[in-house]
Parts: structure tokens; C-alpha cells; sequence
């Protein structure tokens, strides 16, 4: 994934915790069949009924920004 890499090596993404759950949830699994092949690009992406998939950078400023601590969780809902 060059954009993970990318976001660390521009200091977007600093947490551990955060950087992990980027490596282990595979975007993949957001999208639709046709657009899998897409999911390791850096842009938002549709995901059908005029909806798009938030660009990693987006939902990695607004994870860091939050500054989550062990047992928090996050919903994202309609951000995208």
C-alpha cells in the first residue's frame, strides 16, 4: 500500500494503533466488486447509489485528530 506509506512519510498518520488498523482492514471489503481493484488508491471512491468511500488521507487527519485512547471506538457514518 504506497499510500499508507506515503501518509506515514508525510506525517498524516503518527499512531501506532491507528497505522495497524490501516495495514489489517482491507478497504477491499468496502467496495464494490467491480471497484476492488481500485481500493489502493489514495481518493475517495464509489461505492454505488451516489455514495463514495472516504480517501485514506480524509479518514486518517480525522482518526489522529481525535487522539484515541486503548478501548475507544469510532463510527464513521456518512462522512464520506
Amino acid at each position: 500500500m504506497a499510500w499508507l506509506k506515503s501518509l506515514i512519510k508525510k506525517g498524516y498518520l503518527k499512531s501506532d494503533r491507528i497505522i495497524e488498523a490501516f495495514r489489517e482492514i482491507d478497504r477491499r471489503d468496502f467496495l464494490p466488486e467491480g471497484k476492488k481493484g481500485l481500493a489502493n488508491l489514495n481518493q475517495a471512491l464509489p461505492i454505488g447509489h451516489g455514495q463514495t468511500i472516504s480517501q485514506p488521507l480524509v479518514v486518517a487527519f480525522m482518526l489522529e485528530k481525535l487522539e484515541l485512547e486503548q478501548g475507544d471506538k469510532v463510527l464513521d457514518i456518512g462522512s464520506g
